[in-house]
C-alpha cells in the first residue's frame, strides 16, 4: 500500500469523525461570527475584520493543528492496528508520510470550507472586501496550524503512550504560543547575570531566538505581508537583516519538519 493509499484512507476516516465536523463549525463561527458582529455593528471594515482575527488565529488555529494531529500513530500503536498496517507491503516511512498528508489536507479543508463561506458573506457585506488578501491570510494561518499539527505527529510518533503524547502535545502549544518570548527573556537574564546588554538592547541571539517563534513568525508574516494584525515589537525595533519575511518562512518550516525527522528517527527504531 503507497502513501497515497494512506493518505486517502486517513482522510477519509478522520472526515467522518465527529471532532472534524466540529473543527469545522467552530472556525465557521469564528470567521462568520466577527464578520456578521462587524456588519451588526455597522460598516464593516475589511482591515478590522484582519486585525481582530490575527490574534485569535494565533491561538486556535495551532490547537486545532494539534487535536488533529497527536493522535496519528500511537492511536493506531495503543490499539493494535499498527502491526496490522505495518505487515501489509509499505514501510514506516511510507505510513508516517500518507498520515502527514491525509491530516494536512484535513486541516487546510477545514480552515478553507470555513474561510470560502465566510468569504461568500463578505464579499457582498463588506463594501472594500479584498479577495487576495483574504486568501493569504487564510493560506497563512493553514501553514501556522500545519507546523503544529506535524509537531504532534512528531509526539505522536516518538511517545509510547496516548497520555505522554497529550501532555507533550499541549505542553509545546502552551509553551511555544504563550510563553517562548517569555522563556527567552528568562535565559537571556540568567546568562547574563541580570545585566542587561548595551544601551539596554537585548543580545542578537535572543533577538532571533524570540523572532523564530512560531507565533513571532506567523505575526510577522501577517503584519509585515498583509497587513493583518500588529507587527510583533521585536521585529519593529530590531535591524537585524535576518528580520525578514523568508527567515520567518524557513522558521516555520523548521518547525515542522525537524520535529518530524526526529520523530520518525524514534518510531522507526521502535520494536513495535
Amino acid at each position: 500500500m503507497s502513501w497515497q493509499a494512506i493518505a486517502r484512507n486517513d482522510l477519509r476516516g478522520a472526515s467522518r469523525e465527529r471532532g472534524s465536523w466540529a473543527l469545522f463549525v467552530g472556525f465557521l463561527l469564528g470567521f462568520g461570527g466577527l464578520a456578521a458582529l462587524l456588519v451588526q455593528l455597522g460598516d464593516p471594515e475589511f482591515e478590522v475584520y484582519l486585525d481582530i482575527l490575527a490574534p485569535g488565529v494565533g491561538l486556535l488555529v495551532p490547537l486545532a493543528g494539534i487535536v488533529l494531529g497527536y493522535e496519528t500513530v500511537v492511536g493506531e500503536r495503543e490499539s493494535g492496528t499498527v502491526v496490522l498496517s505495518l505487515s501489509m507491503p509499505h514501510s514506516r516511512a511510507s505510513m508516517v508520510l500518507g498520515k502527514l498528508v491525509g491530516r494536512t489536507t484535513l486541516l487546510v479543508s477545514v480552515v478553507a470550507g470555513a474561510a470560502f463561506v465566510t468569504g461568500v458573506g463578505m464579499a457582498v457585506a463588506f463594501p472594500a472586501f479584498e479577495l487576495p488578501r483574504y486568501v493569504g491570510f487564510m493560506l497563512l494561518s493553514s501553514l501556522y496550524g500545519t507546523v503544529f499539527l506535524w509537531l504532534s505527529t512528531a509526539l505522536s510518533m516518538a511517545l509510547s503512550t496516548g497520555r505522554r503524547v497529550i501532555v507533550a502535545a499541549f505542553g509545546a502549544y502552551i509553551g511555544l504560543t504563550l510563553f517562548w518570548n517569555l522563556l527567552i527573556d528568562i535565559v537571556e537574564t540568567v546568562l547574563f547575570r541580570f545585566r542587561p546588554g548595551p544601551s539596554g538592547e537585548p543580545e542578537a541571539w535572543a533577538t532571533f531566538a524570540t523572532f523564530v517563534g512560531p507565533r513571532t513568525s506567523f505575526n510577522y508574516l501577517l503584519g509585515s505581508d498583509l497587513d493583518a494584525g500588529a507587527i510583533p515589537p521585536v521585529a519593529v525595533d530590531a535591524s537585524a537583516e535576518f528580520v525578514s519575511s523568508a527567515v520567518a518562512i524557513l522558521a516555520l518550516t523548521a518547525w515542522a519538519i525537524l520535529p518530524v525527522v526526529a520523530g520518525y528517527r524514534e518510531f522507526r527504531n521502535d520494536d513495535l
